[in-house]
C-alpha cells in the first residue's frame, strides 16, 4: 500500500508512504467534481483501489482550499481523501525533492511549514482516532488557519510569476527559448520546465500571471512523476504539446497522460484499465 501507519511506544504514530503506480493527480477543481459528484467519486476511488496505485495529494490542492475558505467543500475534500486511503501521498510539490526540483529546495517564506508536516498531521490525527486513519478536519483546519497559510500560497505565486516574467527581460534568454528544441540527453524535468515556460518568450504580450504560475505548480511536478493527470484545459492542451516534442527527442521518461475536465470519462477509463 502507499501509506502506512506504525504505533510507537509512546502512543504516537508514524505515518509513511510511497508512491506506487499508477500515480495520479487532481488539480483543484477535478479534487471538487470527485469531491459532490458521488457517482464519479464512486468510479474514482473503486477505479483507486483496483489499481493499487496511488493519488499525490500536494499542498498546492490544499492551499486552494485555503484560499476559497468554503468549509462545506472542505468537508467534502476530506470524505474523498479518507475513502482513497491508504492509497494517498501527501507532498509539497514545490519543495520535497524530485518534484519540481530535483534536489528539493529550502522555503523562503519565514512561517513556511516543516516539512512533512502534512503526514505529521495525519500520524497526529491516527493517534486521536485510537490508531485508524482519520482526515477528520484535516482540509478545514488549514482553511481555520488561513491567516498563515494564505501568504504563503500568495508569496509562493507572486515569487514564480515574478521569476517567469523577468527571464523576459533578458534578450539572450529570450532569444533561447523561442529557439528551444527539446533534445536526447535533457533530463524530462529541464525539458518539460522549457517546453511549458516558453510561451511569455514567443508572445510579447503575454503575462505570465499568477494563476498561470498555480496552473505550472500542479502541471510540472504531477507530469514528471504521476502516469495520470487531470489538469485544467489549456493546460491539457500545453502538456500534451510539449509531451509530443519531447518524446519525438528521444528524452528518457514519460510525461503524465494529461485529461481535461471534457475528458474526465477517459481519465476514469484510464486508471480501470488493467
Amino acid at each position: 500500500m502507499a501509506m502506512t501507519l506504525q504505533a510507537l511506544a509512546d502512543g504516537n504514530f508514524r505515518v509513511t508512504q510511497e508512491l506506487l503506480h499508477p500515480v495520479v493527480y487532481l488539480d483543484h477543481w477535478a479534487v471538487r467534481l470527485f469531491s459532490h459528484d458521488l457517482p464519479l467519486q464512486d468510479r474514482f476511488v473503486s477505479a483507486l483501489h483496483r489499481s493499487g496505485g496511488t493519488w499525490l495529494f500536494s499542498t498546492a490542492n490544499l492551499f486552494e482550499f485555503v484560499a476559497m475558505t468554503d468549509l462545506t467543500q472542505a468537508a467534502a475534500a476530506e470524505k474523498l481523501l479518507f475513502r482513497a486511503m491508504p492509497l494517498l501521498y501527501v507532498a509539497d510539490t514545490t519543495l520535497d525533492k524530485g518534484f519540481l526540483i530535483p534536489e528539493g529546495a529550502a522555503p523562503h517564506h519565514p512561517d513556511a511549514p516543516k516539512e512533512g508536516w502534512m503526514l505529521e498531521e495525519l500520524a497526529d490525527r491516527a493517534r486521536i482516532a485510537g490508531g485508524s486513519w482519520s482526515l477528520h478536519r484535516f482540509v478545514q483546519d488549514a482553511i481555520k488557519h488561513r491567516d498563515e497559510l494564505l501568504p504563503i500560497f500568495d508569496d509562493m505565486k507572486a515569487s514564480v510569476s515574478k521569476a517567469v516574467m523577468s527571464q523576459t527581460e533578458d534578450q539572450e534568454t529570450t532569444e533561447n527559448a523561442k529557439k528551444f528544441v527539446p533534445k536526447a540527453g535533457m533530463t524530462l524535468r529541464d525539458a518539460l520546465n522549457q517546453e511549458l515556460l516558453r510561451e511569455p518568450h514567443v508572445n510579447p504580450q503575454y503575462q505570465f500571471d499568477e494563476n498561470d504560475a498555480v496552473d505550472l505548480i500542479h502541471a510540472v511536478p504531477s507530469a514528471v512523476v504521476c502516469d495520470l493527470v487531470l489538469l485544467d484545459s489549456r493546460w491539457c492542451h500545453k502538456l500534451e504539446s510539449a509531451a509530443r516534442r519531447i518524446n519525438k527527442a528521444g528524452i528518457k521518461g514519460k510525461v503524465a497522460r494529461s485529461f481535461s475536465p471534457k475528458t474526465v470519462a477517459g481519465f476514469l477509463s484510464a486508471l480501470e484499465a488493467p
